[in-house]
């Protein structure tokens, strides 16, 4: 199975919407994604290279490379075709885009695992640029790393002691990566939090369940989609006619902290919701503009809520904007991640390949949300209370002993009676998505 996922990846362009790279055997961040800009990217790899014009600096590489493999004396001596790689990785690494990435056979293979949601690792999407922490967007919902305690916003600064500020994002997966059952410690410096703090997460096999369905009170239908990763448009599709069948007269899509994925999925998603055309269209370095319009039947106009975070990203803000601007539904919760650029996967001769930034997209409205987010309709901060200390430790006592701290800091700030409710509120903005949604239907 993956040997054909690999050729298929291999063999048409990528076009990935997800988060850099997922903390696990996995990257960011997708799944059947051929577009329509195959073609483009068939011809942009055939096109000369300009040899001629550039041999002289080849020339120097390639003697650079000869002359290090010759004479360097070190603690370790790499290969001809190790050297080779360290220089594609640095000339990836030079354009400063975090999402752009060198990516060995190996890498890539990796890369592949995690299109349909298994893989073996922390599970937790990150931000990590080079000469920067490594940010946590979102830690998946019964992962390794939600267990260990990590939330959203964490900066990590050392992996088993090992300095990870110098590192790109794919050398510092590797770090995490590792056989089921084993320990990792990450050094963590936590907003609110004086001291970093060390948090030991146990590797173990990830199997995400995509979609989550149920049905709420008054006839409310629930989904929560947890990324956009293989096939998910037709199983999100699926899971809501069971809920039509069911009688639903509403629905909320929870999109919180889920970091995104393919392009396809997007498209998919969006149209069962749509009856407009376009979803998002993209701009390209060139100036070409391709649109990306619906590519299922509408399920149907039914009072529809959608909840996002600031772990919704790339695909999730796809779908959100869409609905916002054609005021579909009501966006509740809070502010979005905003990234709002696409990366290409290149094959490369021998294997491996390149994951590139390539383009920029526009929601219908045309609005660009990179490094923005988008704003919900309806605001509704949820109260990180078990973030306010960095307690890691999964023990009975270790959490009594933070929520007797939690209490004590926002007495102080909030006072007993206010305090209460904060602790006792549970998930406040599913709360206020359904109180909305009540008043839809009635």
């Amino acid at each position: 199975m993956k040997n054909k996922k690999y050729v298929l990846l291999t063999a048409i362009m990528a076009i990935l919407l997800s988060l850099p790279i997922l903390c696990s055997t996995t990257a960011a961040k997708k799944t059947d994604t051929k577009t329509d800009n195959t073609t483009q990217q068939q011809t942009a790899v055939s096109e000369p290279a300009g040899y001629f014009k550039d041999s002289g600096n080849l020339n120097k590489l390639t003697n650079m490379i000869n002359i290090i493999q010759q004479k360097f004396v070190g603690k370790k001596n790499p290969t001809k075709q190790e050297l080779y790689e360290y220089a594609m990785t640095g000339l990836v690494n030079g354009l400063d885009d975090p999402y752009s990435e060198y990516l060995t056979k190996k890498d890539l293979e990796s890369f592949t695992e995690d299109l349909d949601g298994e893989y073996v690792g922390v599970g937790m999407s990150i931000d990590k640029k080079k000469d920067a922490p490594l940010v946590v967007v979102s830690p998946f919902v019964g992962s390794p790393a939600a267990k260990a305690g990590m939330k959203i916003g964490d900066k990590v600064t050392k992996v088993d002691k090992t300095d990870i500020i110098p590192l790109n994002a794919t050398e510092t997966v590797n770090l995490l990566k590792g056989k089921q059952g084993t320990k990792v410690d990450v050094e963590v410096v936590r907003e609110g939090v004086k001291n970093p703090f060390t948090v030991t997460i146990i590797r173990d096999t990830i199997k995400l369940e995509m979609v989550e369905s149920k049905m709420l009170p008054d006839q409310i239908g629930y989904v929560s989609l947890l990324k956009f990763g293989n096939h998910t448009g037709a199983e999100l599709k699926k899971h809501i006619e069971q809920l039509q069948a069911q009688g639903m007269k509403g629905l909320i899509l929870d999109l919180r902290s889920n970091p995104g994925g393919s392009l396809k999925e997007a498209q998919d998603i969006s149209s069962l919701f749509l009856t407009q055309d376009l979803v998002v269209y993209l701009k390209y370095k060139n100036g070409q503009e391709t649109r990306y319009n619906r590519t299922m039947p509408s399920l149907g106009n039914f009072p529809l809520i959608i909840l996002v975070n600031g772990g919704s990203a790339s695909a999730s803000e796809i779908v959100t904007g869409a609905i916002k601007d054609y005021k579909r539904g009501t966006i509740i919760g809070q502010k979005t991640f905003g990234k709002g650029i696409v990366q290409e996967v290149i094959p490369l001769e021998g294997g491996d390949a390149i994951k590139l930034t390539v383009a920029q997209y526009f929601t219908p409205n045309g609005n660009y949300i990179h490094e923005k987010g988008i704003e919900p309709d309806i605001k509704v901060d949820m109260e990180e209370v078990l973030s306010i200390k960095g307690y890691a430790n999964d023990s009975e006592e270790a959490r009594e002993n933070r929520m007797k701290e939690i209490r004590t800091y926002l007495e102080k700030e909030k006072g007993k009676e206010e305090t209460d409710k904060i602790i006792s509120a549970g998930d406040v903005q599913l709360k206020r998505a359904t109180e909305e949604m009540e008043k839809k239907i009635k």
